[in-house]
């Protein structure tokens, strides 16, 4: 998902030989088994894909309240763990692409899943057409890729991405998928098929997403990612391929729009509500200290992940983001059997609609039944199940909460990696801009199978999996002790 590729490119890899030679670590209250389970349920095929707004979704949500509750936390909003909000969803059905000859007769198809894969707010239709390649598909006073092509009743070829160079203006527009989508719908398009450009992250289109920009939703146009196969036939008759198109308008800072002489045949069927119902999970357990259980640490892992697409393919999500809330579950697990109990509360939120834009975590923080000044810190597990070791964001912002996990992972886990950012960063973010410290859990090289089918159980690294969840355990109690004074954002001191 968008909210994570800055980290797989900031992201170093060290051997995981190397490094796990070197974590002599005492014996973790975290079970590694434990934490395989709820991952492997969490992305089985029962939840689809966890889509918000779906049966499926609800029923996962539901299991992480039980969880919770058998872990001993209790609801922090009212008589309920579920936090309910309104979230649009698309329900993708089918979906069917051909090459079609002139006689619009078709000649080779494409498959769901290998070849292509729909945005997760695709219109629905049935159309044909030519197709022309329009570059980044922007349309601007001051770079225009349809400037010289007649794009009506065609289908429109366009890079994922905005342009590499900054407008003179300051703004492309709006360059989301439906932005785009909805230029070419207005210059008179029955389709958009995005591609790929040299170092997209990941580097395949065959992945999903349902982070496709601002509504309105366009019902009845549909919106394909095209996988390298369908990519290498659309540009088949053409002088160049992609990357090299991409490279010629990067230099010469002007479009390089052409039509393919070649033809496509797209169905997609897809029910689309504005509103549906989804969930956080949130709990908490009550701090031992009269004084001091008025104080919060607040824990935070999204459950949502991109869904399904037909009846076959769903997208699994085990590192993204199965792994983070199964970290929750074992921290409150780890908390409720220890000896020594938290003298500040410390709550556990589970968000919906992380990967449609933050969109729980901004509702969470929008409704917190306490203050902002009132949170110790905020600790956010994303993608913390693959990789070679352990990444902390923070400590550009709050250096002193981040030296508190670096200091516990020295005495234990020793896997701590020193590539870190500011504050804030998915699920963290709204946090952070409320003024609340955050440190974000993740690995280094664990993005490699970001948001494609691929991301199953069997790719996580079970023993950086535990030690990443063991670290936020121990930081948890370390915060939620009296061990740690709130702190401003350095960077914006620095700033002002």
């Amino acid at each position: 998902m968008m909210w994570k590729y800055y980290l797989f490119l900031s992201g170093i890899s060290i051997t995981c030989q190397t490094v796990l030679g070197q974590a002599n670590i005492e014996q973790s209250p975290i079970d590694s088994k434990d934490l395989m389970t709820t991952v492997k349920f969490l992305s089985s095929e029962r939840f689809k894909g966890r889509l918000p707004g779906t049966v499926e979704y609800e029923q996962a949500s539901r299991y992480v309240a039980t969880r919770f509750k058998n872990a001993g936390l209790n609801p922090l909003l009212g008589n309920s763990m579920l936090q309910e909000f309104d979230e649009e969803v698309n329900y993708i059905l089918d979906a069917k692409v051909f090459l079609i000859d002139q006689n619009n007769r078709p000649t080779q198809p494409m498959y769901l899943g290998e070849d292509f894969v729909c945005r997760g707010f695709t219109g629905s239709g049935e159309v044909r057409g030519e197709t022309v390649f329009a570059g980044f598909g922007i349309k601007t006073d001051e770079y225009n890729d349809y400037r010289s092509i007649d794009v009506r009743n065609k289908i429109v070829i366009v890079f994922k991405s905005a342009p590499p160079w900054k407008p003179i203006s300051g703004s492309w527009g709006d360059t989301s998928p439906r932005g785009k989508a909805r230029i070419a719908k207005e210059l008179g398009a029955k389709a958009i098929i995005i591609i790929g450009e040299p170092q997209m992250t990941p580097n395949t289109m065959v992945y999903g997403s349902i982070a496709c920009g601002p509504k309105p939703h366009i019902v009845d146009f549909p919106m394909i990612h095209a996988g390298s196969r369908l990519t290498d036939s659309l540009f088949s008759k053409l002088p160049f391929k992609p990357a090299e198109y991409y490279e010629m308008i990067k230099r010469d800072k002007a479009p390089h729009s052409i039509e393919t002489d070649k033809s496509v045949y797209i169905n997609v069927r897809a029910v689309y509500h504005e509103a549906k119902k989804t969930y956080n999970v949130v709990g908490y357990i009550e701090g031992s200290d009269p004084k001091l259980k008025h104080e919060y640490v607040i824990l935070g892992a999204h459950l949502d992940h991109v869904g399904y697409q037909g009846d076959r393919l769903y997208f699994p999500g085990a590192n993204d983001n199965a792994s983070g809330v199964a970290g929750l579950i074992a921290i409150a697990n780890a908390i409720n059997k220890s000896a020594t109990k938290p003298l500040r509360s410390v709550v556990f939120v589970v968000f919906s609609s992380e990967e449609s834009g933050l969109k729980g975590s901004k509702h969470f923080v929008a409704n917190m039944p306490f203050t902002a000044d009132k949170v110790v810190a905020m600790l956010n597990f994303d993608c913390v199940g693959q990789g070679d070791s352990i990444a902390i964001g923070g400590k550009l912002s709050y250096p002193k909460l981040w030296k508190k996990a670096k200091k516990l992972d020295h005495k234990t886990t020793k896997l701590l990696s020193p590539r870190t950012f500011g504050g804030g960063g998915s699920d963290a973010q709204a946090f952070h801009e409320v003024g609340i410290p955050t440190l974000y859990f993740h690995t280094s090289g664990g993005y490699k199978f970001l948001h494609q089918i691929t991301d199953k159980p069997e790719t996580l690294n079970v023993l950086v999996f535990e030690k990443v969840v063991h670290l936020g355990y121990l930081t948890t109690m370390e915060l939620a002790n009296k061990n740690y004074k709130r702190e401003m954002d350095r960077q914006k001191r620095k700033a002002s």
